[in-house]
């Protein structure tokens, strides 16, 4: 198995944020000093909220997420399927399965990977405040199949956890690790790529590492995506967030980590990476839309993202989970999908569906 090589100059890396003129590049993050932006041409970025849309979001604003308390009637609304290493197995050359939020493991051609890995119970710095699960994951980290690689989209602790990357590490010393910049310090004191046997590769939009095993070999992309990032008080945008392209001799896969809606970026990927047979696209945490529309998209919005990126198929995350702190009832992400894909023509060649966690996604024969 080799180790990750960059495809692109570091002198990429540290440009101050001025986007190239060639309008069919891949957008670059604005660099302040120590803190990353997003670009201007992000048009559909209007910053985070203020103290008045605070205020609003939190005195005029109605939640209507309604999680039920019963567990009983969360295991019909949401099943969870338990599930080991020998499960994850399927003759097709791509497949994949839903571990719970935004976390992902699939396998392309032969290849083990997982998406933004997370456990843990609050989505926290704390085991007392923050985000709290409502829906256990299907696996055991213990129960995971040989992982050869992850990528991690960004900071925020329903994406990161650190408990998490240390135990998958623990149990697949020779993982490899795609984040974006400013992450590798993150890792390094985690003690991730520390000890000469797991790695971990730091790239920023638009560049690309490949991997190799057995002869095979596959183009992991970093791309751009409209969020941003925290873990402390102090360090807000220290670090870059992105999606991730893993492309291999037949299959394409795509997972646009968090994002608002930077369109003209989603066709750059479909027209210069795509098309995908596969893509992991959030649906979920989006109201009220003044207050999330910049930094997640909602499902009808996902439907485009799905279109501009030219996917064959299509699995909705990023719900379903943890109490986000979002508004719209804890359902509707899932079934306004699912009535949007079933009342447009125009999305009657491709699939765009949610599955129960655990269970196993298999790419179509014609995908």
């Amino acid at each position: 198995m080799s180790v990750p090589t960059t495809s692109s100059s570091s002198s990429n890396r540290e440009q101050k944020g001025q986007e190239e003129n060639d309008e069919g590049s891949f957008a670059k993050p604005v660099k302040n000093g120590k803190t990353f932006a997003n670009p201007p041409s992000f048009k559909n970025w209007g910053g985070l909220p203020g103290l008045s849309d605070v205020y609003r979001f939190k005195f005029k604003e109605t939640d209507h997420e309604n999680v039920p308390t019963d567990k009983r009637l969360l295991d019909v609304e949401i099943p969870v399927h338990s599930i080991k290493a020998s499960d994850f197995q399927s003759e097709s050359d791509l497949f994949a399965t839903w571990l719970g939020h935004a976390t992902v493991l699939v396998n392309l051609e032969g290849v083990n990977f997982i998406t933004d890995p997370v456990w843990a119970e609050r989505a926290s710095f704390t085991s007392l405040v923050g985000p709290k699960r409502y829906r256990p994951p299907p696996m055991k980290i213990k129960d995971l199949p040989d992982l050869d690689f992850a990528v991690v989209s960004h900071d925020h602790y329903d994406h990161l956890d650190a408990e998490a990357v240390k135990k998958i590490t623990d149990l697949n010393p020779q993982i490899k690790w795609f984040v974006p910049m400013g992450m590798k310090s993150w890792m390094e004191n985690a003690g991730i790529g520390v000890d000469g046997s797991s790695s971990v590769t730091e790239l920023s939009w638009g560049e690309s590492a490949e991997f190799e095993k057995d002869g095979k070999k596959f183009q992991v992309w970093c791309l751009p995506a409209q969020h941003w990032g925290q873990r402390g008080p102090f360090d807000r945008n220290r670090r870059l967030w992105s999606g991730w392209a893993v492309i291999g001799a037949k299959r394409r896969f795509y997972y646009s980590g968090d994002t608002g809606n930077c369109d003209s970026e989603f066709k750059k990927f479909g027209d210069k990476l795509g098309p995908f047979d596969l893509a992991a696209i959030p649906i979920g945490a989006y109201e009220p839309r003044f207050f999330m529309k910049s930094q997640h998209i909602n499902p009808e919005e996902a439907i485009g993202v799905h279109q501009l990126i030219r996917a064959k198929n299509s699995i909705g995350i990023h719900w379903g989970t943890y109490h986000m702190g979002s508004y719209e009832y804890y359902l509707e992400p899932r079934d306004k999908l699912k009535e949007l894909m079933d009342s447009r023509e125009d999305l009657k060649n491709t699939s765009f569906v949610t599955i129960e966690m655990g269970r196993i996604w298999e790419a179509p024969d014609d995908a």
